[in-house]
């Protein structure tokens, strides 16, 4: 017999939304993996872009977020796109992020905060039915333990 436990219940929350750029942690990317390009310097330089977002989204949240940008950015962006902590994170030339990638991000934030809703949905229905069969198995669990005599 199963006891419903407590921690497996996803977390309610409010949609998360991308609420700025963070100007501290957005750094220049330096090393093998930075790009430049010839014609203008900074502008063209890649950078490594911390979105702020309006909440640190659950596991579920993040896992549905990786299919969705995988998804919708088919064929595959440029850019890979990640979460960590309250940041949405991106390498990217710094003259794309307003014109490609925002509005790109916003989209795939606006379709991950609907499907994790259906999903919440569906784990707190199951989450339901799994208390619903514990109660039910503890009521004849008692009611046998009560019709048994002991000297």
């Amino acid at each position: 017999m199963i006891e419903p436990n407590e921690n497996s219940s996803i977390e309610s929350t409010a949609d998360i939304r991308i609420v700025g750029m963070n100007r501290d942690k957005t750094r220049k990317v330096i090393g093998p993996f930075a790009r430049y390009i010839e014609s203008s310097p900074e502008a063209n330089t890649e950078f490594q872009v911390y979105f702020e977002l309006s909440g640190t989204p659950p596991q579920a949240w993040r896992n549905i977020f990786e299919r969705e940008w995988m998804a919708m950015t088919q064929p595959p962006l440029w850019q890979e796109a990640s979460i960590d902590n309250r940041f949405l994170v991106m390498q990217c030339l710094l003259h794309d992020i307003a014109v490609m990638h925002l509005p790109v991000l916003k989209k795939v934030v606006t379709a991950t905060n609907s499907a994790y809703h259906h999903y919440a949905q569906e784990q707190a229905t199951k989450h339901g039915q799994r208390d619903e069969t514990w109660t039910h198995e503890r009521k004849a669990v008692d009611e046998m333990a009560e019709s048994l005599h002991f000297e």
